[in-house]
């Protein structure tokens, strides 16, 4: 195990060491035995870039000579960007320096030259690809690539760089785009996803460069030893594609997803083994490497391996063992503290002995078995389409567990000590918990907003997104206004047979202005909104028309926007959201037309913390709360209330602690036909939550994760219930604001001064252990310690 998210591999077979790229510093291990030799720290690491520069052949005629440096990608949000370079001296790292690079250029992939005197650094935010003199770290030029250029290879025998554009092509005027960071890249109209990949081809004399199509979102790339094939895993087509490097003819071969038939395996890196008449090929989706095999130049599937939960880097040493790289490890969430938290990252490192016929068939039948899970009856309805349901509104929250809310609720799996927003501050949460249905094993899909909101727009997480986390240089793109997060197979909605009316109230949001002057909406970078003193304002005198909006940062679904609702911003009151949906509401009332899928964001329980200008964290939750209790109250009174369903969720949880899994968190399931005064500890998540959205609908599951998720059938009844809902006030002013920080001292003026570097349009920039400990002091008192592994119940295995 290690701790982090470890992305990338890369041996040296002369020094007998492997690389692995981790979160913020580079583990060098022995090959043989697996024992870490030594730990380099490092900056933010970009999500690809790891090689070990070769020694000068000459110094050693006859035998291969250690590499005489490491070479790592390094990037962050915003940059600055730059290549750190380790010396290695008897396989001991010397002092890091670094070749600092000129604007937000985002390093990935890095090979080497055979000799080791120049490097090609692939530029991922330039469509670029830089040879750098790698003594004098001088870039000697830039040649233009695909799209959002991701992984290269070097081949000596012919001459050429390869090099992996996950962004294909670049766009004709007349086709339809849409923005990977700055970059603009072809899109489908439909979904908003990319819809080309290629592989640039680059002449190492001439510098000329032609382009080769191959699958969506190629990545890794795998080199066979005699330099005959090149192999690039698509992870957007779940196949791989085999280049003749004489003819530069190309193959495409498919990796299978489990069930059959669904699309997720997510091939991201390969490797050949030593004869070369094999390719491993690892699959994030599918928590396992793949086996192709070569016969008289045909490749097809041998078998698989299951691994960890989610691998992205493979290689193979000279005896045919292999060393995987998975990025989330077993998906253990204990922090040093103690509590679980979705942010403790653990990944982890396979080695592999060289895999028998026997061990490949035996494991492809574990793989499909583990893929494709077979779920015991659970009580309630069987089929949840023929309830008449035909309005489902999914309600998206931010950041809580289920024991900061729900751990005062006896009849739950709760811990009282780490409730920190019970129900003084919640009581339209509790209300709703009692009177219809307690969950109390329900889990986010992701970590973060990052992968959170993605796990419930498309039930799917792409293996860039997987990548990222260590700095999300191209963008944190929760909104998913990055083409590269959008899965091919669209959002879980999106199905040609079954066409909904959908209406989206805050997902994909970016802020717009009206210009009264050109009566035209206008984008602003959220930092330019009116404080949340102003929106207050708004929202008691009524007098918000005409002074919000926001537009898609998917294209393809602007005319699914509500335009006039409110951005995800933590400057808005989700009581002033409450009202605009209300007031809409009563005009739906008149007209009857009631949307079969409406999605809403309210974000003010993620809180500002103590951040001066902004209430309290425990009124910011009770806006929350009182919001909720609104939208629900108005739903349950209205005509639409027997054919209504309102689930509701949080789209991550990593701002707190639990007891027993950092990715448990709250959901609700209200409605005329769900179970009253229901305990209900089935596990479900995110996954589950959407199968019943699709399962309502007659929506078919396209993507693996849904297809095999469990359908929340349990909380369901055939017998309705129609009684409306009142909401409740809650005993927590809304307008409880936190002091200025002239006006605190000790730990209080610490956390109001960390408060104070909060962006309130991308929270998430911000250190999560220092949030949870400001959140948890102002909650708990500033003299409770923090839940640490003594004063913590006995781990419960979900």
């Amino acid at each position: 195990m290690m701790a982090g998210r470890p992305v990338e591999i890369a041996m040296d077979p002369a020094s007998g060491l492997t690389a692995i790229l981790n979160t913020r510093s580079v583990h060098l291990l022995d090959i043989t035995s697996g024992a870490e030799v030594a730990r380099v720290p490092t900056g933010a690491t970009s999500y690809t870039g790891l090689a070990f520069r070769p020694a000068n052949p000459k110094a050693e005629p006859g035998r291969m000579a250690p590499a005489r440096e490491i070479w790592i990608s390094e990037t962050s949000r915003n940059g600055p960007d730059s290549l750190a370079i380790i010396p290695l001296q008897d396989r001991k790292p010397g002092e890091i320096r670094r070749i600092r690079l000129s604007g937000h250029v985002v390093p990935t992939g890095i090979a080497f030259s055979p000799d080791g005197a120049s490097a090609w650094v692939a530029f991922s935010d330039r469509a670029a690809i830089a040879l750098i003199n790698a003594d004098t770290g001088a870039i000697i030029r830039q040649i233009s690539t695909g799209m959002v250029p991701y992984a290269v290879m070097v081949s000596a025998k012919h001459n050429r760089v390869y090099v992996s554009n996950r962004g294909g092509r670049k766009p004709r005027p007349e086709e339809t785009k849409a923005l990977s960071s700055r970059t603009e890249v072809v899109s489908d109209p439909v979904t908003g996803a990319t819809t080309t990949g290629t592989l640039s081809v680059i002449d190492m004399t001439s510098y000329q460069e032609a382009q080769i199509d191959v699958g969506l979102a190629p990545a890794g790339l795998a080199l066979s030893p005699d330099e005959s094939t090149l192999a690039i895993a698509n992870a957007h087509s779940d196949s791989v594609t085999f280049v003749d490097l004489q003819t530069l003819r190309t193959t495409e071969v498919k990796v299978p997803a489990w069930p059959e038939g669904s699309f997720g395996a997510e091939p991201s890196a390969s490797a050949f083994s030593p004869d070369g008449k094999r390719l491993y090929v690892t699959c994030g989706g599918s928590n396992a490497v793949v086996a192709l095999e070569t016969d008289r130049g045909k490749w097809q599937v041998k078998g698989a391996i299951p691994v960890g939960w989610f691998p992205t880097a493979i290689a193979v040493d000279s005896a045919g063992s292999l060393r995987v790289v998975n990025v989330k490890g077993v998906g253990r969430t204990l922090g040093p503290e103690g509590a679980h938290n979705s942010r403790a990252h653990e990944g982890s490192i396979w080695k592999i002995p060289p895999p028998t016929d026997s061990t490949l068939r035996n494991g492809l039948r574990e793989a499909k078995s583990a893929n494709a899970p077979k779920f015991t009856p659970a009580e309630g309805v069987e089929s949840l389409s023929r309830l008449g349901i035909r309005h489902v509104f999914l309600i998206i929250k931010e950041n809580r567990t289920y024991d900061q809310v729900f751990g005062d609720m006896p009849k739950g799996n709760g811990d009282p000590k780490l409730v920190m927003y019970g129900r003084e501050v919640t009581p339209n949460h509790h209300a709703l918990a009692e009177t219809f249905v307690l969950l109390d094993n329900f889990y986010t899909g992701g970590a973060i907003s990052f992968d959170g909101h993605q796990w419930l727009m498309q039930g799917f997480v792409s293996d860039y997104v997987e990548r990222a986390f260590a700095a999300s240089p191209r963008g944190y793109a929760w909104n998913m206004a990055d083409a590269l997060t959008v899965s091919p197979q669209g959002f879980f909605w999106q199905d040609p047979s079954r066409p909904l009316d959908i209406r989206l109230y805050g997902p994909f949001s970016e802020p717009i202005t009206w210009d009264p002057a050109t009566k035209r909406a206008v984008d602003i970078d959220g930092s330019r909104l009116p404080a949340w003193s102003e929106y207050w304002k708004m929202y008691q005198e009524r007098n918000w028309h005409g002074k919000l909006g926001h537009r898609s940062g998917v294209p393809a679904l602007q005319k699914l926007i509500n335009p006039d609702f409110p951005p995800s911003s933590m400057n808005i009151p989700d009581v002033l959201r409450a009202e605009i949906w209300l007031e809409e509401l009563a005009g739906r009332e008149k007209s009857g037309q009631m949307p079969n899928l409406l999605i809403f964001t309210m974000t003010s329980d993620h809180t500002m913390g103590t951040r001066p200008g902004f209430p309290t964290p425990r009124a910011m939750v009770a806006d929350n709360d009182l919001a909720l209790g609104r939208i629900v109250e108005g739903i349950s009174k209205s005509r639409f209330w027997p054919h209504s369903l309102i689930l509701v969720t949080e789209d991550d949880a990593q701002d707190g602690v639990d007891h027993v899994d950092g990715r448990r968190t709250i959901a609700l399931a209200i409605g005329p036909h769900i179970r009253r005064g229901l305990l209900d500890s089935n596990h479900y998540n995110h996954s589950s939550l959407i199968r019943t959205i699709q399962d309502i609908h007659r929506i078919q599951p396209r993507v693996r994760y849904t297809a095999t998720a469990r359908a929340m059938n349990s909380v369901f009844t055939t017998r309705a219930n129609r009684e409306p809902f009142t909401a409740v006030e809650p005993r927590v002013s809304l307008t409880e604001m936190n002091p200025p920080a002239r006006a605190l001292s000790g730990r209080q003026l610490w956390a109001a001064r960390q408060s104070m570097r909060l962006n309130p349009n991308n929270v998430d920039d911000f250190p999560a252990q220092i949030m949870n400990r400001i959140l948890w002091g102002e909650a708990k008192g500033w003299g409770t310690p923090y839940p640490g592994e003594r004063s913590l119940p006995k781990r419960h295995t979900p």
